[in-house]
């Protein structure tokens, strides 16, 4: 709370300030049994993360897209990805 006290006719004013907060939707993360050992979520992570980066190039034209199809295989070979690119339509989400 604000006060603001005007003293020749004592007049005061409150102010109450509140504070917004979102709820949190997500469920915490929980350790789910799968068939994926540790290297192969970190391969899948690095090759996702390395996919985004050579997207992006290709979009601002940095890349052509021989070259983004070469980069790409390498990255492949580099750390094979459990999603295949070509099953995952990125059609809406691509700038």
């Amino acid at each position: 709370m604000v006060y603001f006290l005007n003293s020749p006719g004592l007049s005061v004013e409150v102010i109450t300030m509140t504070k917004q907060v979102k709820t949190v939707t997500c469920q915490p993360l929980m350790p789910v049994k799968t068939g994926m050992t540790q290297q192969q979520l970190l391969d899948e992570i690095h090759y996702q993360q390395s996919r985004q980066i050579i997207t992006k190039l290709l979009n601002k034209g940095l890349l052509s897209e021989n070259e983004f199809k070469q980069i790409d295989q390498l990255n492949q070979q580099s750390f094979p990805p459990l999603i295949k690119p070509e099953s995952v339509d990125t059609s809406a989400t691509q700038s």
